[in-house]
């Protein structure tokens, strides 16, 4: 989910500096990936909307983080100097939460292992592992997915405990962007376990030069979810 809210929140901020005619600033996003989520369509609204506002620096560009001094607002890179920022934002490396790392759940690369067609932790099958916190192979880390991830893990449960039937898992996803007033982007799929991981049997994602009416759909889709989402969780 991160890297989507990342790239989202950099839009709003845009907008907001734009608005205020400041559109002199700019921002420079130092990446740790090669590639982030819908970047295609990312990047066309960026030079649609705020052209020479947003510079997007790949690890292969900006040879990692070096330091940086809150003093100052000064961040070195391999590449380059970044001194006397007006505002730096600095996001560290994610891992899952500290009960499950403290819990031995997450000893390789920060994350929990899990069995694709229960939830479980391949540590301890007590323990069913789900949204950020987990191992989800293809599926990305958004609340979509962990709500699709608690029904399949709820549904084990359930058998176990039961003796109730139970059904090969899966899993669906969607993320929402939206770039603006009434544009929304999105991407998503479907997956199913296979080969001990989630994985991906079809997949979607928005394209750059879509119809307005199209992009204003999207929204209407994703405030639809959210309420749908809501009321499914907490009633």
């Amino acid at each position: 989910m991160g890297e989507v809210l990342e790239k989202s929140r950099f839009l709003e901020l845009n907008r907001i500096l734009k608005k205020a005619g400041k559109t002199d600033a700019k921002i420079i996003i130092l990446d740790p990936k090669e590639t982030f989520s819908k970047q295609g369509v990312f990047q066309a609204d960026w030079e649609k909307r705020y052209a020479g506002m947003i510079e997007w620096l790949g690890p292969k560009v900006h040879d990692g983080i070096k330091s940086v001094d809150p003093k100052t607002n000064t961040v070195v890179t391999g590449f380059e100097t970044y001194k006397d920022c007006a505002f730096v934002n600095v996001i560290p490396a994610q891992m899952a939460g500290e009960i499950a790392r403290s819990a031995g759940l997450a000893p390789a690369g920060g994350y929990c292992a899990i069995d694709a067609a229960t939830m479980k932790s391949t540590v301890d099958a007590n323990v069913f592992v789900l949204g950020d916190a987990c191992i989800a192979g293809d599926m990305p880390k958004s609340a979509f997915s962990a709500n699709s991830q608690a029904k399949v893990a709820a549904m084990a449960i359930r058998g176990e405990l039961t003796g109730a039937r139970t059904f090969p898992a899966r899993y669906v996803n969607t993320c929402w962007s939206l770039v603006d007033t009434d544009d929304t982007i999105k991407v998503g799929g479907r997956y199913e376990p296979k080969d001990g991981k989630i994985t991906a049997t079809e997949t979607f994602v928005s394209q750059p030069g879509e119809s307005d009416a199209l992009r204003k759909e999207n929204q209407a889709e994703n405030m639809g979810w959210y309420a749908a989402i809501t009321a499914d969780m907490f009633g």
